[in-house]
């Protein structure tokens, strides 16, 4: 038996609806390349729980395209699937498998223990609810948060998104072959004991925080357990790098600019600015570069950190660091670069000091 294990669609996320469903199309077509069995989608289907109903219709259309090829799938609902609604309410095909309550579904002789989402238990409660049964292997379907592992609790922590907190002791007690998890956005594979533990990740990048490669997983089930990823590329990245204004101005730094179509190809692009500019030159520069980037469909989010030349000048010790820096500069003008950039981190420094230490409002 094979599965196709995806999570996270979050279909009808305002302002990138079209880039998610061609996300999904690619996987409704990978199920069908692949011969997979059963698909098994692991909770945030759609992005809140009031999804439009041409939504739902055109997701449901999506699904029949497998069901008639003999493919069962099964859904268990996230908690945007519930957000301020149900969206998969209605959501009723032959061949189609939403619990909105634990069950257990037996295929193929495989237990498929589905788990939907509920914001008020825990891994441990999930372990005294789990069933017995005979099956030759036993797969669970959760839509949680492994703690256990920095990245994961870190990233779900800081979004205050822990829900369903699971630990290895749980893991280890529920005693599943295969663990298919949803809600952390990045791709993540381990063991626990003998549990294989996946999460898929979201099939489109949706934040700065989900990078790397956007994949789903193939599980195949014999007389062993084989379990590998496959990669379904993006529409648009997210990306982030640092430009540092060079001691000759903006036109070192516009060299650098032109590079980035062609590095990333269409994305969302956070730049952190570094360096020492007047800061109203400093802002036309930027929509310059925001300009010529849009028209390469690269939308640009910036971090200035820059220091204002108008501040050193009107700040007596950040102008008296420079005039230093200045005479280190005039004798040793082959580490031009070099002094800048310690210019740049010691003014930058002072100004932090002297916003500290400004009284609060």
């Amino acid at each position: 038996m094979r599965l196709l294990h995806t999570s996270d669609l979050h279909l009808g996320r305002k302002g990138r609806e079209e880039d998610i469903w061609k996300q999904w199309e690619k996987i409704v077509a990978l199920t069908q390349q692949e011969k997979v069995d059963i698909l098994i989608i692991a909770g945030d289907i759609f992005d809140n729980g009031q999804a439009e109903r041409r939504l739902k219709q055109r997701f449901c259309s999506s699904l029949e395209r497998l069901t008639r090829e003999g493919i069962t799938v099964l859904v268990i609902p996230g908690n945007h699937d519930l957000r301020q609604g149900n969206a998969l309410e209605g959501i009723e095909l032959p061949g189609v498998k939403v619990a909105f309550d634990y069950e257990v579904v037996i295929l193929e002789g495989i237990a498929f223990h589905l788990f939907p989402f509920s914001p008020e238990i825990t891994g441990q409660d999930l372990v005294k609810i789990r069933q017995k049964t005979e099956a030759k292997f036993e797969i669970g379907v959760c839509h949680a948060s492994y703690v256990a592992i920095r990245d994961i609790f870190n990233d779900l922590g800081d979004s205050q998104a822990i829900h369903i907190p699971l630990l290895p002791e749980d893991v280890k007690l529920l005693q599943f072959d295969y663990l298919a998890l949803g809600h952390y956005h990045n791709a993540k594979y381990w063991q626990v004991g003998k549990t294989h533990c996946v999460y898929p990740g979201s099939i489109e990048p949706l934040s700065f925080k989900e990078k790397g490669k956007r994949q789903v997983f193939i599980g195949h089930f014999s007389n062993e357990i084989a379990i590998s990823p496959i990669e379904i590329g993006c529409q648009q990245s997210y990306q982030e790098i640092t430009v540092q204004i060079p001691p000759e101005g903006f036109e070192g730094a516009w060299r650098e600019i032109e590079t980035l179509p062609k590095r990333f190809g269409p994305c969302f692009l956070k730049i952190h600015l570094k360096g020492i500019g007047d800061e109203v030159l400093v802002k036309v520069w930027q929509q310059k570069v925001e300009k010529y980037l849009k028209e390469q469909a690269i939308s640009v989010i910036w971090e200035d950190q820059t220091v204002d030349m108008a501040w050193i000048e009107s700040t007596p010790l950040a102008r008296q660091f420079r005039n230093i820096v200045q005479k280190r500069l005039e004798k040793s003008p082959q580490e031009r670069d070099y002094w800048w950039r310690v210019l740049y981190r010691g003014v930058g420094c002072l100004k932090e000091c002297y916003q500290e230490a400004m009284p609060k409002a």
